[in-house]
């Protein structure tokens, strides 16, 4: 196998910078489809519309197969003395889903890791020649993924089976010897999300890896999963870790505490031009379940949204399009929400983990659960949806919060009932008047109540990065904690900028017994 590995590479190397004789023949690969007709067979040989799980019996490749390309089936070749998974696929090839929608593809899957404890895992290994990938006249649009991680989590955002780190492989073009323009290797990228459900050029970032040759033996491994947090014993990570060709690129995932699984799929997918060839063998699969016993990770930024009327807190539903409940306690994680920032309004954001995990919906009179009946949702903040979008409102007298969906002039309200809704009603009426109560305990920070505040903090809520200003009769220096109590800040000027982290904090000042509470956001 080394020396197979040792002749395609060194070929390739002479091929690039030398172009001998020998090395020119070697540039097409021994299973190279050479046909310049990229169209799907008028024959519909390949047309299949009752499965997409178009395989052959006993195929060398592991998984289960999505076929969605008309121009070729999956099928198996012989070169460099291996059986080989052959995947082609073209341009417009996709005759299953909706024109331009989904890209065209040959993968295969493998059944997920879906426990979210330290040491669950998905794991696959095999070997990969990549020998065309998808060309779209020098556009972000050229290129074919080869390989993806993937994983459903807590809150929504992005699609129902989203894709959490994609391996493209982009084409290098040079001269074939023959003066012609050729792919004569591909840059391997990372294709990693900034935040879960992140797609398109704002949720995703690209990271180079490495290069590779035409038709080099490259060995693959790939391992999605949950380890330890180093930093942290009570926090865990996921990573999505790769090893392309002895080198080894590893990367963990955003808001580990939202996964719910990990999963691969491989072969080859996407082609906004041309073709893409990719060849597999010696594929393997493993995946190890470990149930996570753990408590959620503590909420640092959560509040308890109590209605002042009635003393009860907001409650998630327990799914998607389901309307709110009120509950006598704030001890259950549903009832702990965020105020996530989106733009000049906010999301009211559940950190339940099942059940409704995302913000808070205001539909209109027609809405599922009723007329102007609040929903919990599983959308991800930050969402700037008209009905999911709201407008704070803060009581510095009174520390106290209504909030108004969007700027309909309709706010959130407990009726009689207990059912909440949205509704037009003054500020005197209590019901749409709420508290905000952290949720975490302060473990060293004794907080003095007094019928008369000696400070005022405005704006509260403030945005990050923008000023807070202190408003006293004395000049004495300030000092900020956060809800553990620790001392995070301090200084002695009157206006703040807000560069901390979102959440909840106290502010004290030297020789007073006075602490505002305010919420970064």
């Amino acid at each position: 196998m080394k020396n197979m590995k040792s002749v395609a590479l060194n070929c390739l190397l002479v091929c690039c910078f030398t172009f001998t004789s020998l090395c020119l023949i070697a540039q097409v690969a021994p299973d190279q489809d050479t046909n310049p007709d990229l169209s799907c067979p008028a024959s519909g040989e390949f047309q299949n519309d009752d499965t997409r799980v178009v395989d052959i019996p006993n195929s060398v490749n592991v998984g289960t197969v999505d076929d969605r390309s008309c121009y070729s089936d999956y099928s198996e070749s012989s070169a460099y003395g291996q059986t080989w998974g052959v995947y082609n696929i073209t341009h417009l090839s996709n005759h299953w889903d909706a024109p331009n929608t989904l890209q065209p593809r040959i993968e295969r899957s493998m059944p997920r890791s879906v426990e979210t404890g330290v040491g669950s895992y998905a794991r696959f290994t095999g070997t990969l020649r990549i020998l065309e990938v998808g060309d779209a006249t020098g556009t972000s649009n050229d290129g074919s993924y080869l390989m993806q991680t993937k994983g459903k989590h807590t809150g929504g955002g992005g699609p129902a089976d989203p894709a959490i780190c994609l391996y493209l492989a982009m084409p290098v073009y040079g001269d074939d010897g023959n003066g012609n323009i050729a792919q004569v290797s591909f840059d391997i990228v990372r294709e990693q999300i900034n935040f879960r459900g992140g797609s398109g050029a704002a949720g995703r970032s690209i990271v180079f890896l490495k290069n590779v040759g035409k038709d080099e033996l490259v060995d693959i491994e790939l391992e999605v999963g949950f380890r330890a947090d180093p930093d942290n014993p009570n926090l865990k990570i996921h990573y999505s870790d790769a090893v392309i060709g002895g080198e080894a690129f590893n990367w963990n995932i955003p808001e580990p505490e939202r996964g719910l699984e990990s999963g691969i799929r491989y072969g080859a997918y996407r082609v906004k031009g041309g073709r893409a060839q990719m060849r597999w063998a010696n594929t393997t699969y493993q995946k190890n379940e470990v149930v996570d016993n753990s408590d959620p990770a503590p909420c640092t930024d959560c509040i308890a949204l109590r209605n002042v009327e009635t003393g009860q807190f907001l409650t998630a539903a327990g799914g998607s399009a389901q309307p709110v409940t009120m509950s006598n306690s704030r001890e259950a994680i549903n009832t702990h929400w965020r105020l996530v920032d989106s733009g000049n309004y906010i999301n009211i954001d559940s950190y339940s983990q099942t059940g409704g995990t995302g913000i808070l919906r205001a539909p209109g009179a027609g809405g599922p659960g009723g007329a102007y009946v609040v929903l919990s949702t599983t959308k991800a903040p930050p969402a700037g949806d008209t009905d999911k979008t709201w407008t704070v409102h803060y009581d510095a007298t009174t520390d106290t919060y209504r909030f108004e969906s969007r700027t309909a002039g309709r706010f959130l309200y407990q009726n009689a009932d207990g059912t909440v809704t949205h509704i037009e009603v003054p500020a005197t009426d209590n019901r749409s008047v709420w508290e905000g109560i952290p949720t975490d305990v302060v473990s060293s920070l004794e907080i003095a109540e007094s019928n008369v505040k000696s400070i005022r903090l405005y704006p509260n809520p403030v945005r990050q990065n923008e000023d807070l200003t202190i408003e006293s009769e004395s000049q004495q220096a300030y000092q900020i904690f956060n809800l553990q109590g620790m001392l995070i800040k301090s200084g002695t000027e009157k206006t703040i900028k807000m560069d901390l982290e979102k959440g909840v904090y106290f502010l004290k000042q030297q020789n007073s017994s006075s602490v505002e509470k305010f919420i970064v956001y």
